[in-house]
C-alpha cells in the first residue's frame, strides 16, 4: 500500500549507488497533436540526477524532427523528492502527497516553458501489493522477466526492496513551445519507481494508458518481443481499471498493435478482464508520436499519443514501447544473434 511518505525518497543503503527514484509525467494537447514528457531519475546516493523534457507535435519519426528536447545528465540530485528545482529549469512540488503535483519549467535559453498541475483521480495503484495487483499471485505476474528490468514487477528472494506505483490524473495548465502558447487540459498517467536499478539495456515493455475522463481509465503493462519487421505483445504483466475513483486489478489482457514504420505504435486493440469479471475492449489510433531516445542513454521509448474508442466514448493516452538498445541490437543489427 502506498502512503504519502512514498512521494519522497525511500530509505536505502548509502553504499548502494544504483538506488534510483524516478518521476515521469506524460502530458498532451490532443487537439493540436502535441505529446510531451517530463522525466526525472535521481540516484541520491551518488548525488546525481538525469532529467529530460521532450515535446513533439504530430509524427516525428527521427529524433531531430522532435520539436523540443532538453536532456541533461549529472545534474545535482535534489535533497528532497517532494519539493525541488533542478539546474535545467524544472521544478517539481508535491502539493498533496501522493496524488497532487505542480510541474514548472523554463528552458534556460528561452522560448519553451510550462506550468502544469496534476490532480490524481484515485489512490495510487501499487504494482507490488497483491491486494491491488492480483497478478502477483499468478505465474505470469510474479516470475522474473528481464524485459521488465529491476524496477517493475520482478520478484524473488534475491530482489531488494523496490516499488512502483501509478496514478491517473487530470493535467491542466499552460505550455509555451518555441514561442507559441497552448492550453493544456488532458488526462494521463504519472508514476514513481524506486529501488536498485541496473541499466542492462535488456528491457522490452509496453505501458499503455487510456483515460476517458475523471470516471474511467485503464492502464496495462505488457512484455514485448521483436520479430522481423513488427513488435509482438506477449501475454500480460499487470494493470488496473479505474472506475469512479475505485481500482480494479486486471487479471487478463490481450494487446494487438501495429507499429507501421520506424517502430512507432500506430494502432492498437486491447481486450482486458478485471477482478470483477468485467470485460473492457478498446481500440486506439495514433495521432502523434516520436522516438524518445533520451529517456536514458541505454533505452529508447517509441511512444504515441493514442485516440482511444470505448463504445461511444473517446479518450486519449500514451502508448509507450520501451526497448533496451542492446535488446534491439541483438534482434536487428547486422551481428544480432537473434535476428
Amino acid at each position: 500500500m502506498i502512503t504519502a511518505a512514498d512521494s519522497d525518497y525511500h530509505d536505502s543503503d548509502p553504499a548502494d549507488w544504483r538506488w534510483t527514484e524516478t518521476t515521469p509525467l506524460i502530458f498532451s494537447v490532443p487537439e493540436h497533436g502535441i505529446l510531451g514528457n517530463i522525466y526525472v531519475a535521481s540516484r541520491p546516493n551518488l548525488g546525481v540526477a538525469l532529467s529530460t523534457v521532450t515535446i513533439g507535435q504530430g509524427f516525428c519519426r527521427k529524433p531531430y524532427e522532435i520539436d523540443f528536447s532538453d536532456a541533461q545528465m549529472h545534474l545535482p540530485a535534489p535533497k528532497s523528492f517532494t519539493d525541488y528545482t533542478l539546474e535545467n529549469g524544472l521544478s517539481v512540488k508535491v502539493l498533496k502527497a501522493p496524488t497532487e503535483y505542480q510541474f514548472t519549467y523554463e528552458y534556460k535559453l528561452g522560448g519553451t516553458s510550462f506550468d502544469l498541475h496534476f490532480e490524481g483521480l484515485h489512490d495510487p495503484f501499487d504494482a507490488n501489493d497483491p491486494d491491488q495487483n492480483p497478478m502477483l499471485n499468478r505465474a505470469a505476474g510474479a516470475m522474473k522477466d528481464p524485459r521488465f528490468g529491476d524496477e517493475w514487477g520482478n520478484s524473488g528472494e534475491d530482489q531488494v526492496k523496490k516499488g512502483h506505483y501509478e496514478i491517473m490524473g487530470h493535467i491542466t495548465g499552460e505550455l509555451t513551445l518555441r514561442g507559441k502558447s497552448y492550453e493544456v487540459d488532458c488526462y494521463d498517467v504519472m508514476d514513481h519507481s524506486f529501488g536498485t536499478r541496473t541499466e542492462t539495456s535488456k528491457r522490452a515493455v509496453s505501458f499503455i494508458s487510456a483515460v476517458f475522463g475523471e470516471d474511467y481509465g485503464i492502464h496495462v503493462a505488457v512484455p514485448m518481443e521483436v520479430r522481423r519487421d513488427d513488435t509482438d505483445y506477449e501475454g500480460f504483466r499487470f494493470g488496473y481499471v479505474m472506475e469512479d475513483g475505485e481500482l480494479f486489478g486486471v487479471v487478463d489482457a490481450r494487446v494487438e498493435s501495429s507499429s507501421g514504420t520506424d517502430m512507432l505504435p500506430m494502432n492498437s486493440h486491447i481486450v482486458a478482464e478485471d477482478v470483477r469479471g468485467k470485460r473492457h475492449e478498446l481500440y486506439g489510433a495514433a495521432t502523434a508520436g516520436h522516438p524518445w531516445y533520451n529517456l536514458n542513454p541505454s533505452h529508447v521509448c517509441f511512444q504515441s499519443l493514442m485516440r482511444w474508442h470505448l463504445g461511444d466514448r473517446i479518450g486519449y493516452g500514451e502508448m509507450c514501447n520501451i526497448f533496451g538498445l542492446e535488446f534491439l541490437a541483438a534482434r536487428k543489427s547486422r551481428h544480432g544473434e537473434l535476428r
